[in-house]
């Protein structure tokens, strides 16, 4: 799923034409193409689970679009690529806002073609990404949520207690934070000590932000998967719970003013193992 957001007037049929083109959507299979004025509750009907919706397939994407030229895409569409169909009453249609959605998948046998749009509402913008956190367990199992909503209180107080007991028992080899922004807060693993990793994906050269403890020390400290030098390592519990709680509320990594660290770290020598 790509998502353009807040830009909206900008996507005309040729730029979104151009998109599917470099995206390399149509090349093989049959599918579907169809408008929207609520994306995620189209797709859902459609037989998309929320995990699929809010990921990183190139089953199908999304667009949002002017509504005058929306029809317009999807025709052009069906015209350009001949393995496409639709069905115009499974199109959300409403002139409610200014803006709809162009979408296309890729037909699978778990999907429904023919969708009841009736009681669907129509939104302003696409939703904003969701909160994805991955886990990585020592025997291997990896688990991963979503949270597509604000954090209760009770869910954030759960989120912060869980950290601090994966830490205290090493029951994790690494921990993924995702965040809106899609900047990534990352955690390695080792004996009541970790590695903790920032990257906000604006770095040319592959760079992230590694915590730092104020020392020099390069002596190697041994981790459940692999070693990272001593001053790289965070032995201080509470230090560690600072960092995530402050980057799953704020979107960002902590700085100076909450008397955290960085150092900056070429993928090359130490590689980000997420």
């Amino acid at each position: 799923m790509i998502w353009r957001r807040g830009n909206y007037n900008e996507n005309t049929v040729d730029m979104i034409l151009n998109q599917i083109a470099v995206g390399k959507y149509f090349q093989n299979g049959e599918w579907y193409v169809g408008v929207t004025a609520n994306a995620v509750q189209s797709l859902t009907a459609h037989g998309f689970a929320g995990e699929e919706i809010f990921g990183r397939t190139l089953d199908f994407a999304v667009r949002d679009i002017p509504a005058e030229n929306a029809v317009k895409c999807k025709q052009e569409i069906l015209k350009l690529y001949k393995n496409t169909s639709c069905d115009d009453e499974s199109d959300f249609l409403s002139d409610k806002f200014a803006n709809l959605f162009i979408y296309v998948f890729e037909k699978k046998p778990k999907l429904v073609m023919h969708i009841d749009v009736s009681g669907f509402t129509p939104v302003k913008t696409l939703p904003e990404n969701p909160v994805w956190i991955t886990e990585k367990s020592r025997d291997g199992t990896v688990t991963r949520k979503f949270y597509d909503h604000d954090f209760s209180e009770e869910e954030f107080a759960y989120l912060l207690e869980h950290f601090r007991e994966v830490f205290l028992t090493g029951a994790l080899n690494t921990l993924v934070i995702q965040h809106r922004s899609i900047c990534e807060m990352w955690v390695n693993y080792g004996e009541r000590c970790c590695r903790i990793s920032y990257d906000a994906h604006t770095s040319q050269e592959g760079g992230y932000a590694s915590w730092r403890n104020g020392s020099k020390a390069r002596k190697p400290v041994k981790f459940f998967v692999g070693e990272y030098p001593a001053y790289m390592v965070c032995t201080d519990v509470e230090q560690y719970m600072t960092a995530l709680s402050y980057f799953l509320k704020n979107d960002r990594k902590p700085a100076k003013r909450q008397n955290v660290l960085w150092a900056w770290i070429k993928e090359d020598k130490f590689p980000k193992n997420k």
